[in-house]
């Protein structure tokens, strides 16, 4: 995957560093309502804490929506942990009528490229 692609490159205003060893590496994730992040990967697999989800809309790199995969319900009980895969080019948009932003800690787990 294109390093400057990576989450923490192409997405600096969604993306915050919290700690980086040569195992994993943690993020702070936000998107504001009304906005949507910057297309970015994510090249590791992952954990990731959501701590506030309002709605949003996920889209790949040709600007269509990714169907939602049922992981994150509209309505969970927060905080929810869910394991992720790597991810492909992808851009997250919350609602402009959203009552508050995405907020959530990634803990990506870093393993060989393969």
């Amino acid at each position: 995957m294109a390093p400057h692609l990576d989450a923490l490159v192409a997405a600096p205003a969604n993306h915050r560093l919290l700690f980086e060893g040569d195992t994993m590496r943690v993020l702070e994730v936000t998107v504001e309502p009304g906005e949507r992040g910057n297309l970015h990967h994510h090249r590791w697999p992952s954990l990731i804490v959501v701590l506030a989800r309002p709605n949003y809309r996920n889209f790949d790199a040709d600007g269509n929506e990714i169907p939602q995969s049922g992981e994150v319900p509209a309505s969970p009980v927060l905080p929810r942990a869910l394991r992720l895969p790597t991810q492909r080019l992808h851009a997250i948009e919350v609602a402009a009528d959203a009552p508050h932003s995405f907020r959530g800690i990634r803990v990506e787990f870093k393993t060989p490229e393969v």
